[in-house]
């Protein structure tokens, strides 16, 4: 084992988006990876920064700055920049730079395909005027880094979209994992975020930072806690779980289902939702029965070639009903959006 640092770059943010399709800004998912990274190698004893903890905007020479910074004094630290691609493609990718062989950007690439997400390609990529130089310069001007630029799907690409909106954390963990293996570190795969039953508010945390770090929905969270607004102190006390009255429903698994995406669309952990269900492998099967939580709506989740007027007609409903119970303006819906039905 060794302490080299691991730097967590967040990047875009603030009033720089990044990608945006599918209802989806880079900039939030982008942030969203990082700070989930940032607690996993920190549960796991890795030495961890991140370069922005919140929706800031960070100019290039700023980003460069708190990298060398955070890197003065280190040796080699591993420098993570977190992206979502964009440009009609399918699948991850990662760039590694030319100061460096292609050894953790294979393990990383394979740790997310093992997730399930495609597997696109490894790559370096040159400055057309200078070719001795990388293309990227969070791999170009960072010093004695050893960079990689993790692009977890294509945000204009639906299938992407979906996938980024359910499953980019089982992405996220599947580098995590690689890290620990690549710096030689003990990986284990519980999380203890999840296994946290109260959790005391710090400088920048917000109801949404939050809801995404637990598994939890903002709702959820106002109802446990008895929060009338969304406004949270530092040292503020939050209960994360409430497992009263607590009726279930059986949920069968789907293609492209993972334990992570189920928890989030029924406002649980991972953690609880192994637990009520007794789970010893964590590998899901198509057909495989588990207990939910109840809930009080019925939601149906848009699959291509659907239309308002198709999911009205198969569960007995008009369009306008439809729109009025989700709040739609428009007729318009995407891929992977959650649709209330009666």
């Amino acid at each position: 084992m060794n302490n080299r640092l691991v730097i967590v770059d967040a990047g875009h943010g603030g009033i720089d988006s990044g990608a945006v399709g599918n209802g989806l800004l880079e900039k939030d998912l982008n942030l969203e990876a990082s700070k989930y990274m940032y607690n996993r190698l920190k549960e796991l004893g890795i030495p961890v920064v991140m370069t922005r903890e919140e929706d800031t905007y960070l100019p290039k020479e700023d980003r460069i700055r708190r990298v060398m910074s955070l890197s003065s004094n280190v040796t080699r630290p591993l420098l993570i920049a977190n992206h979502i691609n964009a440009g009609g493609g399918e699948g991850a990718e990662v760039v590694y730079s030319l100061r460096d062989n292609d050894t953790l950007a294979n393990l990383v690439l394979d740790k997310i395909g093992e997730k399930g997400q495609l597997k696109r390609k490894i790559y370096q990529r040159r400055l057309p005027e200078n070719p001795n130089k990388d293309y990227y310069y969070i791999l170009r001007e960072t010093g004695n880094t050893e960079p990689i630029l993790i692009e977890y799907g294509f945000i204009d690409n639906k299938n992407d979209a979906y996938k980024l909106k359910n499953n980019l954390i089982d992405y996220v963990e599947g580098v995590v994992e690689a890290i620990a293996e690549y710096l030689d570190y003990p990986y284990n795969p519980s999380n203890g975020n999840e296994a946290k039953e109260e959790y005391i508010v710090e400088k920048g945390d917000t109801l949404y930072s939050l809801s995404k770090r637990f598994n939890i929905s903002i709702d959820e969270l106002k109802r446990i806690n008895n929060l009338d607004s969304d406004i949270l102190s530092i040292g503020q006390v939050l209960k994360l779980s409430d497992y009263n009255n607590i009726e279930y429903d059986t949920y069968i698994v789907k293609k492209g289902d993972s334990l992570w995406a189920i928890s989030r669309k029924y406002n649980i952990s991972v953690k609880e939702l192994i637990e009520i269900n007794n789970l010893t492998d964590l590998t899901l099967q198509i057909n495989q029965q588990l207990l939910v939580p109840k809930t009080n709506k019925n939601i149906y989740i848009v699959e291509a070639g659907d239309t308002l007027w198709s999911i009205a007609r198969k569960n007995n409903m008009t369009v306008e009903e439809l729109k009025s119970l989700n709040n739609l303006n428009s007729n318009l819906i995407s891929v992977g959006q959650e649709i209330i039905i009666k």
